[in-house]
């Protein structure tokens, strides 16, 4: 089956359903980069061997979603943290022009914690599992379409087991 038309467990749901809700296309979401990149390489990317936790926040507006996991999830396993930041910063740039299907209004904000530095003090990238499949905040915007592995390393390093696109993009409840 086109994983762009099963949400989960078998519930399939055509984009054009998803569309027809209103749903926002990939274009619609924003966000900067809290830090810009030096030496045309993101912040996080240059301080990865620093990273000591990531705490995963996801943003679902409405109730028709459901996850397997908390809305809030602190990381604190140091090594699959900076696998997740390495993932991260690997992914390729969304190619200029690309044509997304429609996107969910589900994001999860990931807040790497880098040791020696004050509060949190680290990266904040932005993940969109559905639509283009996105992620923002490490200067170009990049994408996590035909790169799902992300995805299985975010799930590992928040305890998740057998965690995968799925698990991050949600489970819609109709009706």
């Amino acid at each position: 089956m086109n994983r762009r038309n099963v949400l989960a467990r078998g519930a399939a749901v055509p984009i054009a359903v998803v569309a027809a809700m209103g749903l926002a296309a990939c274009a619609s979401a924003t966000t900067a980069s809290t830090t810009a990149p030096r030496n045309g390489v993101a912040y996080l990317c240059q301080v990865i061997p620093r990273v000591d936790r990531l705490i995963v926040t996801r943003h679902a507006p409405g109730s028709h979603f459901h996850f397997a996991f908390p809305a809030v999830v602190t990381a604190d396993n140091a090594s699959l943290d900076r696998k997740v930041a390495t993932a991260a910063c690997e992914l390729p740039t969304l190619p200029a022009g690309e044509h997304c299907p429609a996107e969910f209004p589900v994001s999860y904000n990931l807040d790497f914690a880098v040791q020696g530095e004050k509060g949190l003090g680290g990266e904040s990238i932005e993940v969109y599992p559905t639509g283009c499949e996105t992620l923002r905040g490490l200067g170009a915007v990049r994408t996590t379409a035909e790169h799902h592995n992300f995805f299985r390393l975010l799930g590992n390093a928040m305890g998740l087991k057998r965690a995968g696109y799925f698990t991050f993009a949600g489970i819609v409840e109709l009706g």
